[in-house]
């Protein structure tokens, strides 16, 4: 394991001062880093450096990543601390004038990321952007929303949810949100918000860090210009209990953060009641032989029902951190 050489920094992939630094979170997804690798070190258009954050994989993948290409920047850890964890680490190293959150399920090739970076060198007043995404069957995917309002819960409870559901944008459209699956922040912002806030295992820290940026008087900007391909959910399914209570928890530490002990509380009541008629709907089509998710269903409740805990929520500090000067100083 090793970052690189001054001989790879030499490259024109990895100049002294890239214009972009791609940042990778990854967690026991082997394959999908290399394969992602391999696309952004073939013939690429813009100055840039890859910065691999692997959280405590047990597959190999830092090790693979680091002999295949050692041109890039690999940072092993010694814990899975969930995504903004490992975004940080990567924005601790980064030197690019653009960051670039990019996961390991989605599909980068340079002439979308060259076009990405270059509609966003047109609008010099926003601080993040988002790209247009699709699945791997062409469908659009939901990647820029209005900010999350507890007056949401009820009626997704009740499955209800495409009431309250805006449409995605077709023209470059100023949003609350954008998804952190591609995720492009301008780094000069950085050295006044700082980090993600890694209370959030996993989920929610985009919302978060997304209204960080509103709330500093910055703007995000949802871009067609470019389209990105996001298989999604990949390294999630590897832990579904964990990654589908660790949801709900990021959901109702964001409602504590930005609303308050009450509205949060009105949250997780709603939360319980849409769960509950999950479960029982799962318990059915179980008995009728089908494939169930109630045991997911059975341990979100018991998280949710747990005395306290939104309290507890409540209480927990921020963990965002600041980042060094020249990781900042652009």
């Amino acid at each position: 394991m090793h970052d690189a050489t001054d001989a790879e920094r030499a490259l024109p992939s990895m100049t002294d001062t890239p214009t972009l630094s791609i940042v990778v979170v990854n967690w026991n997804t082997r394959e999908l880093l290399l394969q992602l690798l391999r696309r952004l070190f073939d013939a690429p258009r813009l100055p840039f450096e890859v910065l691999v954050v692997d959280n405590l994989s047990a597959d190999g993948s830092a090790e693979a990543a680091a002999d295949a290409f050692p041109q890039a920047i690999v940072l092993p850890q010694p814990k899975n601390g969930g995504f903004a964890y490992g975004v940080n680490r990567g924005l601790e190293r980064a030197r690019g004038r653009w960051i670039l959150l990019l996961n390991t399920d989605a599909e980068a090739r340079w002439e979308q990321l060259e076009r990405f970076v270059a509609a966003a060198e047109r609008e010099p007043d926003v601080a993040v952007f988002g790209p247009r995404v699709t699945d791997e069957h062409g469908a659009l995917q939901s990647t820029a929303w209005h900010r999350h309002r507890p007056a949401h819960y009820l009626p997704t409870a009740l499955h209800l949810g495409r009431l309250c559901r805006s449409p995605q944008p077709t023209v470059a459209t100023d949003v609350d949100c954008v998804s952190g699956c591609v995720f492009l922040i301008r780094a000069s912002m950085l050295a006044e918000l700082g980090g993600f806030d890694e209370r959030f295992f996993m989920y929610y820290e985009e919302a978060d860090f997304c209204e960080r940026v509103r709330a500093a008087g910055h703007r995000l900007r949802w871009l067609p210009d470019a389209t990105f391909v996001h298989e999604g959910g990949l390294s999630a399914a590897q832990a579904a209990e964990r990654t589908f209570v660790a949801f709900r928890e990021s959901c109702l530490l964001y409602h504590a953060q930005w609303h308050g002990r009450f509205w949060t509380e009105y949250v997780r009541a709603c939360l319980v009641l849409g769960h509950t008629l999950r479960l029982c709907a799962w318990l059915v089509l179980g008995l009728l032989g089908k494939q169930s998710r109630a045991p997911l269903y059975r341990a979100a409740l018991r998280r949710l029902l747990r005395p306290g805990y939104v309290g507890e929520l409540c209480r927990r500090p921020r963990e965002v951190p600041t980042l060094p000067q020249f990781a900042t100083a652009r």
